[in-house]
């Protein structure tokens, strides 16, 4: 490579790359641009290829010289990040100090490096989560739940305005702070469920068919969305019509109907309670490994590139659909929602980067039984078979998130094979509900 290079440490992330390409390259770049653009531009008066060189260079010289700082720029860059080992994240912010043919071409570059941290303390921890026990009540409301998942919708007729206990139909969208409303999404449930929260719910009460209402309230600091905690949300809802609800009779006959190859209302209750029982297992190994992590963030907390924060910030729009159901991430202007997303994407990052780098430091390597244990789970969890699955998450576009996924799971285990759990008895709302989504095993950057 005949280019001159250094790096100046700004940050243990951000460094400058300077670069001196030598003249007698520029000029012999310059030489070969413009025989190539003579012998293809087209003049009156003159044949193809025959154009004499300072017209070429008065009417294409900007040009060309654009073309050359810029290829060179490139392939510069590209060696200097080769030779130095630089992980570069996002875009480098290049300066130019001159353009000449004739002169070498000078330039630095500001640069994001993909964060290595060095993570400490990380085995033998002691970390506290509640302990779920799931009790008769729990296993009486998911049989109600069953009950009203088969019930019977009869539409209202004799009145238009919603009332507490009615099941309702109502189109949904979501603001945060002065963000744009999400796409609307259905809502069909009884009115004073809680689905949407109590607060929200009874702001609708009254509301007639047809007509739309917005409820603004502040999000609880303890939401399950960290970007409404204690933001100002509203909820714009259109009523599209009510309903009385008719349930049937918990028999033998209705356990039949169900799905779940039991027979007997004595076997549903066991089998609700054994999935139960096996939903609030994994929530408390889930809430043990974010413990864990929320630790390790706090007691590391490294510089993240900012484009690494903001791809992040648009997966999480897209995945909440606050853009739109529709949204794709690269579409999505994420100065609408830095604000109220950047600290949770931060944290995500950096909980991605510590299981990463424990990994490395550990020297975890994930084998053929640790892929086909993870497609197990998975065809469990989703209720599909092995077969269907391992071509799902074994496809192209898919594999390498999926084999990530595969190995940040075992470090977590492995993490917390030498982390002591301490149980608390302080009951908690909320047991998971029979068929409920559990939460996700491992943070993914």
């Amino acid at each position: 490579m005949d280019f001159q290079t250094s790096v100046l440490d700004i940050d243990e992330i951000t460094k400058q790359v300077s670069v001196t390409v030598p003249k007698e390259r520029v000029a012999k770049e310059y030489e070969s641009s413009v025989t190539q653009a003579g012998r293809s531009v087209k003049i009156n008066g003159f044949r193809q290829g025959k154009v004499p060189r300072h017209m070429i260079e008065k009417l294409m010289g900007d040009r060309i010289r654009f073309d050359v700082t810029n290829r060179l720029v490139n392939e510069a860059l590209r060696g200097a990040f080769e030779e130095h080992k630089l992980e570069v994240i996002g875009q480098p912010e290049v300066e130019l100090k001159e353009v000449e043919p004739a002169k070498p071409l000078e330039f630095s570059a500001k640069v994001e490096l993909y964060p290595q941290p060095i993570i400490s303390n990380y085995l033998n921890r002691t970390v506290q989560v509640v302990k779920k026990v799931v009790v008769d009540d729990d296993v009486d409301q998911s049989m109600e739940r069953l009950r009203e998942s088969k019930a019977d919708l009869k539409p209202i007729e004799d009145r238009k305005e919603a009332a507490k206990g009615d099941v309702v139909a109502l189109s949904i969208s979501i603001q945060i702070g002065d963000g744009e409303f999400s796409r609307g999404e259905p809502f069909v449930d009884q009115l004073g469920s809680g689905k949407l929260s109590h607060e929200v719910e009874e702001q609708f009460v009254g509301l007639s068919v047809n007509d739309s209402k917005d409820v603004v309230i502040t999000g609880a600091e303890d939401h399950q969305n960290p970007g409404m905690r204690g933001k100002q949300v509203t909820y714009r809802g259109m009523l599209h019509g009510i309903f009385t609800k008719n349930l049937p009779t918990l028999d033998d006959d209705f356990v039949k109907t169900i799905g779940l190859e039991v027979e007997t209302v004595a076997a549903l209750r066991e089998k609700v309670r054994e999935q139960l029982s096996k939903q609030a297992e994994e929530e408390v190994k889930s809430e043990t490994q974010g413990a864990l992590l929320d630790m390790l963030v706090k007691e590391h907390p490294f510089k993240v590139p900012s484009a690494m924060v903001d791809d992040e910030i648009r997966g999480i729009v897209a995945r909440y659909g606050f853009a739109g159901r529709e949204a794709k991430p690269e579409s999505i202007d994420v100065n609408l929602f830095r604000e109220q997303f950047s600290e949770f994407a931060l944290n995500r990052i950096r909980g991605a980067i510590i299981i990463d780098r424990v990994g490395s430091a550990e020297d975890i390597k994930v084998d053929e039984a640790d892929r086909e244990r993870m497609i197990q789970r998975a065809a469990e969890q989703n209720g599909s078979t092995v077969e269907a699955t391992r071509k799902i998450l074994l496809e192209k576009s898919r594999i390498m998130s999926f084999l990530l996924e595969v190995r940040r799971t075992k470090i977590l285990e492995h993490l917390m094979a030498k982390t002591t759990v301490e149980y608390t008895d302080v009951p908690e709302p909320g047991v998971p509900e029979l068929g409920a989504p559990k939460p996700d095993a491992a943070v993914k950057a």
